[in-house]
């Protein structure tokens, strides 16, 4: 008997399957780079182009610091292309400026820098011999006043009248020193229960704080402050016995000398 011949079934062959690229897929790739290449000279082609060459400058929230200084610092020559202009290290710059607490610089195309300013707020007035500086809450002097510049409405001026007294746009006062002129400064004649008109606060290298009640009335000899020995948080309990002290007979005090919270003294005018 004849065998059949044997027929081998061959297995089939296991594997990740072979993609082949269609020709679809290849006209997206070739449209994704033709936009990009137009993309690419639409931003070149605004880079060189005139039309959006640098010509101004819109500066908003600026009270104390001058256009001309801003336009100084920034540093831009007119003409210069605005789009690929780096705003962050101008706003750094215009930050650095004394009475500027923050800045942003937006680029409004076609040709300007808007520049917003958020400034320092002044709390007193620091007068010294060198001039009057604008203080803000934390005891930066940022602005120097000029001699015939009128005082901000509301503003109390503390006159540093000490030999070594030095104040410069920039600079802070000293801590103890600034917050007791703070303390003193807010006070008025309603607080002591007084019929004065005004009162001016000075700082001298013999009798430190002072209060004089204007006009012609008495002077109140606060003294001098320290970080503990005698901080100036003693002064609301000053206040309140300077008011107890010339309640009832203030046309007769000359002065007042608290020695600390709780004792005091005074004396009278002499008699006409």
């Amino acid at each position: 008997m004849s065998r059949l011949p044997t027929r081998r079934v061959s297995q089939p062959r296991t594997g990740r399957p072979i993609r082949r690229s269609s020709a679809l897929l290849s006209r997206t790739r070739a449209l994704a780079a033709l936009v990009l290449v137009l993309a690419g000279l639409a931003i070149y082609g605004m880079g060189a182009s005139p039309v959006f060459a640098y010509h101004r400058v819109d500066l908003r929230g600026a009270t104390w610091t001058s256009a001309s200084d801003v336009t100084a610092l920034l540093g831009i020559n007119d003409g210069t292309n605005l789009v690929t202009l780096r705003t962050d290290d101008l706003a750094a710059r215009l930050a650095g400026l004394p009475a500027v607490r923050s800045a942003e610089v937006r680029v409004v195309l076609p040709n300007t820098i808007q520049v917003d300013l958020v400034e320092r707020q002044p709390i007193l007035v620091w007068q010294t011999g060198g001039g009057r500086f604008l203080v803000d809450a934390s005891g930066v002097a940022f602005v120097q006043l000029a001699d015939s510049a009128p005082l901000p409405n509301g503003l109390p001026t503390i006159t540093d009248a000490r030999a070594a007294a030095a104040v410069s746009i920039g600079s802070s006062i000293d801590p103890v020193a600034f917050d007791a002129a703070t303390r003193l400064g807010s006070l008025t004649p309603a607080d002591l229960g007084s019929a004065a008109n005004g009162l001016v606060v000075t700082l001298t290298d013999d009798q430190g704080f002072t209060i004089k009640a204007v006009p012609s009335l008495w002077t109140a000899v606060f003294g001098f402050y320290t970080t503990s020995l005698r901080p100036p948080s003693i002064i609301p309990d000053q206040v309140r016995l300077l008011k107890s002290l010339i309640a009832g007979r203030e046309p007769t005090i000359e002065s007042v000398i608290l020695a600390d919270a709780q004792n005091g003294t005074y004396t009278t005018k002499a008699k006409p």
